[in-house]
C-alpha cells in the first residue's frame, strides 16, 4: 500500500469512529496497521459454511457432486445476519468456494457453480445476497475462497490454476462491494505450489484495506487449532526471518461437530458452558473468535443453533454489564502528562493511561468506593503504541490487607482475568513489560459469578 493510500484509509477509519487518529503519538516497537486495529476491535464474528456439501451430508467432497443437488428451499441470508447481530457478532465470513471447487456465485470461469444448479433457475448468487444482507445489518463482510480446488481441471498446472484463482479473486473483489477479510484455508494442496505473493498482490491492488487471513502472505494468522482456543500467552508480534511483524490471531471453531450442516449432528451443538469457555479463551486471551454456524438445506440457520448463540451473547452481556471501575478514582505509579490513570477507566476506547518512560515497575489502581465483591478484571492495551505487557498481577485490598487474586502473562487486545469472588475496596494491577512503556486503554472490574 502506498503512503497516500494508507493515509486515506487511516483517516477514513478514524472518521467512521473505528480507530483513533493515526498515530496519536510516537509508537514504540512494531504496531498494527489501521485495518488490523479495526479488525481486532471487532473481536467476534460468524463463520458460515454453506455449499454443495450441505445437500450431501459431506465435509470435504471431491469435486464430482452434481450441481443439481444444490437447491435450498428458503435461502435467507438476512436471517443469518439477524442471528449474527443478535448474538453480538460484528462480522460474517462466507464460504464462496470450499475445497470441492463448487462456486456459490455464478463465476465466469467455471460451470461448476450455482449457475448449473436448479436453485432460482440457475440465476441465483449466494455471495451477492450474503454481502447485501451483511451490509443491511451493519456487519462487516468476509469471503472464504479455498485455494485447494478438487474440481478445476487446471489445478495440476501451477501457472494455469494460479491464473484461475486470481481471476476469481478479481471477480469477488470487483463485483460485491467492500470485503473486510479474505479467508484462505491452508488445507490440502496435493502438490500444488500456490503463488501466494501473486494472490496477495491482486488482493491489495483491488481492495487495499482487505485483510488476508490464515494462509499465504496473510495479515491475520490462524491460532493453530479448530477448538477456538488461544494460548495463555499470545503476542501479536511474531518474527519471520528475524524481522518483526504485527500478526494478530484468529480462532475458528464450529458450533456443532461439523463445519457444514449434517442430518445427524444436531445433538453435537456445544453447550453454553463450553461456548463461554471458548469465548474467555479466545477473545479473553486477545484473539478474534470466528464461530461457525451452519445453515441447513432450507438455507436457514436452525432455530436451536440460533438460540444457542444468542444465549451465549446474553450471558456475556450479563457477566460484563456493570463495570465497577467506570469513572472511579484512579492512581498509578507514574503517567505521562496527557495520559493520566483515570483515562483507563473512562470507557473511551480512544483514550489510555500510559506509564512514564523509565518506570520499571508500573502499576495502576482503581478505588471502588464501598467494599464490593468482584470476580473478574478486563484489561486492554492501547495497541496503536504496540504490545508491551509480558506479565501482570491483579491484587485486591479489602480494607485490611492486599491479596493476590490473579497472575497472567500477555494482555494485548484484551485479557479477561476470572477468579474466585473476593471483597475489594481497591483493585491494583501490577505490570511487567517485555520492552517499551505500557499503555492501558481499559481497566474494567466486574462481578459475574457464573
Amino acid at each position: 500500500m502506498s503512503p497516500s493510500a494508507l493515509a486515506f484509509t487511516a483517516s477514513a477509519l478514524a472518521a467512521a469512529g473505528l480507530v483513533a487518529a493515526w498515530p496519536p503519538e510516537r509508537p514504540s516497537g512494531t504496531t498494527p496497521t489501521p485495518e488490523q486495529l479495526a479488525w481486532q476491535d471487532l473481536e467476534y464474528g460468524m463463520f458460515v459454511h454453506f455449499s454443495i456439501n450441505t445437500f450431501n451430508d459431506m465435509e470435504w467432497s471431491d469435486g464430482t457432486l452434481s450441481p443439481s443437488t444444490f437447491n435450498p428451499t428458503a435461502f435467507d441470508p438476512k436471517q443469518w445476519a439477524r442471528v449474527a447481530k443478535d448474538a453480538g457478532m460484528k462480522y460474517l465470513v462466507f464460504t464462496a468456494k470450499h475445497h470441492d471447487g463448487f462456486c456459490t456465485w455464478p463465476s465466469a470461469y467455471t460451470d461448476y457453480s450455482v449457475r448449473s444448479s436448479p436453485w432460482r433457475d440457475g440465476k441465483g448468487d449466494c455471495v451477492r445476497e450474503v454481502a447485501n444482507a451483511c451490509r443491511e445489518a451493519g456487519l462487516r463482510f468476509g469471503i472464504y475462497l479455498s485455494p485447494w480446488d478438487r474440481h478445476a481441471p487446471s489445478y495440476a498446472d501451477n501457472a494455469a490454476y494460479d491464473r484461475y484463482y486470481t481471476d476469481q479473486i478479481r471477480e469477488l473483489l470487483t463485483n460485491y462491494g467492500d470485503v473486510m477479510e479474505w479467508w484462505c484455508d491452508g488445507a490440502g494442496g496435493e502438490g500444488h505450489v500456490y503463488d501466494w505473493a501473486g494472490y496477495y498482490r491482486a488482493l491489495k491492488q483491488l481492495q487495499p484495506s482487505c485483510l488476508q487471513a490464515i494462509a499465504g502472505n496473510s495479515d491475520i494468522r490462524w491460532v493453530g487449532n479448530e477448538d477456538g482456543l488461544a494460548p495463555d500467552t499470545l503476542w501479536n508480534v511474531v518474527h519471520v526471518d528475524g524481522q518483526p511483524y504485527w500478526w494478530p490471531a484468529e480462532c475458528d471453531v464450529p458450533l456443532r461437530r461439523n463445519w457444514f450442516w449434517h442430518t445427524d449432528d444436531a445433538d453435537s451443538a456445544k453447550s453454553l458452558d463450553h461456548l463461554l469457555d471458548i469465548y474467555h479463551r479466545s477473545v479473553g486471551h486477545g484473539a478474534g473468535l470466528l464461530l461457525n454456524v451452519a445453515p441447513d438445506r432450507r438455507g436457514l440457520i436452525p432455530e436451536a443453533d440460533a438460540a444457542r448463540v444468542r444465549e451465549l451473547w446474553d450471558t456475556v452481556c450479563r457477566l460484563y454489564r456493570l463495570d465497577m471501575a467506570r469513572s472511579r478514582a484512579c492512581d498509578a505509579s507514574s503517567s505521562t502528562p496527557l495520559h493520566p490513570a483515570r483515562l483507563a477507566c473512562d470507557g473511551d476506547p480512544n483514550t489510555y493511561w500510559r506509564a512514564a518512560e523509565g518506570d520499571a515497575r508500573p502499576w495502576i489502581t482503581v478505588k471502588l468506593g464501598d467494599t464490593r465483591r468482584i470476580d473478574r478484571v478486563v484489561l486492554e492495551e492501547y495497541l496503536p503504541l504496540g504490545q508491551h505487557v509480558s506479565g501482570f498481577r491483579v491484587q485486591c485490598f479489602d480494607g485490611d490487607e492486599w491479596t493476590n487474586v490473579f497472575e497472567g502473562t500477555t494482555i494485548g487486545h484484551k485479557r479477561i482475568a476470572v477468579f474466585a469472588a473476593v471483597p475489594a475496596q481497591v483493585v491494583r494491577v501490577r505490570l511487567q513489560t517485555e520492552a517499551g512503556t505500557p499503555a492501558l486503554r481499559s481497566l474494567g472490574v466486574y462481578l459475574g459469578e457464573e
